[in-house]
């Protein structure tokens, strides 16, 4: 039988908007991005431990973690990942 190649890391760090870098850059814990029914979500730790399989980016100083289910077709973090609380908090809700 024929070695199959390895695949590669198809992980490229995302696009994050500068809104976004803001939050992660204020924010009181480090932050993963998880899956649910709805997409993506940004979350703190304590809500959404981090995983071995997830990939991590620096982000102004912070540890993002992005699930290893999100990380190949995330293209873009962007404010459509807060919960609805946060933007509530925000007055943009």
């Amino acid at each position: 039988m024929p070695v199959k190649p390895a695949k590669k890391d198809p992980f490229s760090a995302p696009d994050i908007s500068p809104e976004m870098r803001d939050y992660i850059r204020e924010s009181f814990s480090e932050l993963r991005i998880s899956t649910t029914c709805e997409g993506p979500i940004l979350l703190p730790l304590r809500i959404s431990p981090s995983k071995p399989m997830d990939q991590k980016l620096e982000v102004e100083g912070r540890t993002l973690y992005i699930s290893a289910v999100q990380a190949p077709r995330i293209k873009r973090i962007d404010s459509s990942m807060l919960p609805k609380c946060a933007l509530q908090k925000r007055g943009k809700c």
